[in-house]
């Protein structure tokens, strides 16, 4: 069953070795389990995890948020590093955007990918085309508001006309020629993890708890696209 589990006290480790997951009023009575996996990051994560006896994994989901990794670039410090990234999905008209290229890393600007969500779902008779664009964490940064949900917002309107911009200037559009039939932003706040665990998962045999996520054995931008 599907149920929202607080992060702070949502997990706690018993006597007899068991673990107890805290439901919130009204989801129903507690539960007792062997063992725990959490596919998790960031400050939720961080909580969830503070007070339990596994401190090795408690370390490594301490986190910070940044554009880029602490001192120029080395290892993570000993703090895992998540970046905020704008993703702009619009329906441009058939026969505006390129036809040579299904996805793009794009270097330079506020764009890191840009996909042509149609060469994966074929779009109905008569739409449009379906792309997808991702800002950089440095743009993220600074155009990161405090809410998540845009809808109808002075920064909906100017970050989504700033990615617009940079769209037709990495595709070679001339500037305002693309016209969207319709566009959605969301500012994903807890973004592409910029630190990686070099195996699949992590696990504590002792307390039997464990860690999956898209920063174990991949890298950031393959595992979230």
């Amino acid at each position: 069953q599907d149920v929202w589990v607080p992060p702070n006290g949502g997990i706690t480790y018993e006597s007899d070795g068991m673990w107890r997951l805290r439901l919130p009023s009204g989801a129903g009575d507690d539960c007792r389990f062997d063992a725990v996996v959490i596919a998790h990051n960031g400050k939720c994560a961080e909580r969830l995890t503070s007070s339990v006896p596994a401190r090795d994994v408690h370390s490594l989901l301490r986190t910070r948020f940044a554009a880029s990794l602490p001192g120029g670039g080395r290892e993570g410090g000993g703090v895992f590093t998540l970046n905020s990234v704008y993703s702009l999905a619009f329906e441009a008209p058939a026969g505006v955007m390129p036809s040579d290229f299904d996805a793009a890393e794009v270097r330079g600007g506020p764009l890191r990918w840009l996909a042509n969500n149609a060469a994966k779902y074929a779009p109905a008779d008569g739409g449009g085309e379906v792309w997808t664009a991702l800002s950089t964490g440095a743009f993220g940064k600074a155009h990161k508001v405090p809410q998540e949900q845009l809808a109808g917002t002075e920064a909906e309107a100017e970050v989504t006309a700033k990615l617009l911009r940079a769209v037709e200037a990495a595709v070679g559009l001339e500037p305002e020629a693309l016209k969207p039939l319709r566009t959605r932003l969301q500012l994903w706040g807890a973004a592409l993890p910029l630190c990686r665990w070099d195996d699949p998962y992590v696990w504590d045999a002792e307390h039997r708890i464990g860690i999956a996520g898209d920063w174990c054995a991949a890298s950031a931008e393959h595992a979230a696209t």
